[in-house]
């Protein structure tokens, strides 16, 4: 009988991807491996902060220490759980590479725990990630020893598992229940979702207000009013097993790390079996195909007479790029993280104090105005990253078809940089409409800078497609992937430099013409004449860069090969 394959072996492809990417791209990662750290630091001294104020707390400091901590695994077990869900439907039945391993003289069991370890490390990786800083400030704070690091890997271990297998078993269930295409998108869309709500609600609470001792004091009193965590639920064994080891209350940390690591045994075995019984009938149903519905005939109504007035070909790549964003719900899903984004965003301004006609009132609404219009360039970029730089990986294998039609180039860069200039444009120009009025800028500056950024927004989509096409990522499972790659690092630390000098440009002329209508008097003679050349260098910077992007766009998009 023959030897079924190791684990490592069965890992080593996506080892050596991850070798030769690092091999391949050191000056992404130490790009990327920089900005981590600066957020990393960035929680760690949150979370130090926090912790140095409960000891404060003479009372009640070690009832908060313990229930900050269940806080956080609580937090984190309901994140692990729906991103497990979703990973493990396409590591497990949506994945390309699961038709090679069932050809496979493999067993069931061996692909089970194959794709156990691939969804566990792709779920899991971002919470562990920002899990440390906690765990780090808590031995930090109470001067742990090397004992509580250990037991901070010992629990993390089994307390990561325990979703997993949660996970493993929730997606065979949908797919047994439901297509698994459709399953798939209806949790796509309900992740966002519930990040959106979750970030309105933070941000309508105001976290800024714990920068204060009665903030914090405030916090405190929250976490002492939240009843007494179950004993039954693996996050509050978590917590068992490191509130002792930094001295805060005795414990019984072995007892609960052995009921952790028990119930994450007992969970993976419980899936293990699970598949191993249900795998091939749940992977058939995941193949099936999905029919096309009333949507499909109302969207081949809809987009060709709302594009129809551009003319063929365009107005038929324009219905085409429609059609496969609204076809995917992992992209126009995202539409509901950008509406949060853009509520918080408007209410941060409206809840400054700008209003109290002091002269610190009138030089907050001049400063506020100026970084109003960097600000919402920034967030244009954001999205821009998000719709614009994926736009020609997307095309995929179908690429071959548009070089091949009777279709200019520049006709399919057009249509491109039209699907992504106009929704960033309204957004942009709305943003700074609103957000103004409620900082009190006067109509006409208004207009400088609804002009300015409609330049830059020009900009930041040509330089996205060019981008997009330089650095393609044809692989990708979904857009997000693409949106994280060093291609798109790269574009969006450009676009903050322009972002940059536009403001810079912009900064001396706006500051005379705010203060010159509040003083009521004449410009100085040369005055005019400067502030007017601050402006035609802000259109020739953007319109070099838009032309320098349109070019190295048409160029890459010639070169593309999927």
């Amino acid at each position: 009988m023959r030897r079924s394959p190791s684990l490592l072996w069965l890992l080593s492809p996506r080892l050596l991807a991850a070798r030769g990417a690092l091999r391949r791209g050191r000056a992404k990662s130490i790009l990327l491996g920089a900005l981590a750290a600066v957020c990393w630091v960035g929680c760690l001294v949150g979370f130090e902060r926090v912790l140095a104020y409960f000891q404060t707390i003479t009372a009640l400091g070690p009832i908060l220490t313990e229930r900050l901590l269940v806080l956080i695994f609580v937090s984190f077990f309901a994140v692990l759980v729906l991103s497990n869900v979703v990973t493990a439907l396409t590591t497990f039945y949506g994945a390309p590479e699961v038709n090679v391993l069932l050809a496979a003289p493999l067993a069931t069991r061996r692909l089970h725990q194959v794709r156990f370890i691939e969804s566990l490390v792709a779920s899991s990786w971002m919470a562990l990630f920002f899990g440390l800083p906690a765990f780090v400030a808590y031995g930090v704070v109470y001067r742990a020893g090397a004992v509580f690091y250990l037991a901070v890997v010992a629990t993390l271990v089994p307390f990561l598992v325990i979703p997993a297998a949660l996970g493993v078993v929730a997606a065979t269930a949908i797919v047994l229940a439901f297509r698994a295409r459709r399953a798939r998108d209806v949790l796509l869309v309900a992740s966002p979702t519930l990040a959106a709500a979750a970030y309105l609600a933070i941000r309508l609470l105001r976290p800024e207000s714990l920068a204060s001792p009665s903030g914090l004091a405030g916090f405190a009193a929250f976490l002492a009013d939240v009843g007494a965590p179950s004993p039954w639920l693996p996050t509050t064994w978590a917590s068992a097993i490191l509130i002792p080891l930094l001295g805060v209350r005795p414990g019984q940390p072995l007892f609960h790390l052995g009921l952790l690591a028990s119930t994450a045994a007992v969970c993976y075995l419980g899936s293990a079996a699970l598949v191993e019984r249900v795998f091939l009938r749940a992977w058939s149903r995941a193949q099936e195909g999905e029919t096309g519905g009333g949507q499909e005939r109302l969207l081949s109504r809809v987009l060709p007479a709302l594009t129809a007035p551009l003319g063929r070909p365009a107005s038929l790549l324009l219905a085409k790029d429609l059609a496969v964003f609204l076809r995917d719900p992992g992209q126009w899903s995202q539409l509901v993280v950008l509406l949060a984004l853009v509520v918080v965003y408007v209410y941060n301004f409206s809840v400054l104090p700008v209003d109290d006609g002091s002269p610190l009132a009138a030089t907050m609404r001049e400063v506020g105005a100026l970084f109003n219009l960097g600000l919402t360039a920034f967030v244009t970029t954001s999205v821009a990253v998000r719709f614009v730089y994926p736009a020609p990986s997307l095309e995929g294998r179908s690429w071959w078809v548009l070089r091949t039609a009777p279709i200019p180039l520049t006709t399919i860069w057009w249509s491109k940089f039209t699907i992504g200039f106009l929704p960033l444009a309204v957004l942009g120009e709305g943003l700074v409409a609103v957000t103004n009025r409620f900082l009190g800028v006067p109509p006409g500056l208004t207009a400088v800078f609804m002009a300015t950024l409609l330049l830059v927004i020009a900009t930041i989509v040509s330089l996205g497609i060019a981008f997009g096409a330089a650095y393609p990522r044809f692989d990708a499972v979904n857009p997000a992937q693409i949106a994280t790659s060093f291609g798109a690092v790269l574009y969006m630390i450009l676009c903050l430099g322009l972002i940059a000098v536009v403001v810079a440009l912009e900064a001396w002329p706006v500051s005379r013409l705010f203060w010159h209508r509040l003083a009521h008097g004449p410009l100085a003679g040369g005055e005019p004449a400067l502030i007017a050349a601050a402006f035609g260098a802000v259109v020739v910077v953007t319109g070099a860069a838009f032309v320098a992007g349109r070019r190295a766009g048409l160029r890459h998009l010639a070169a593309l090969e999927p």
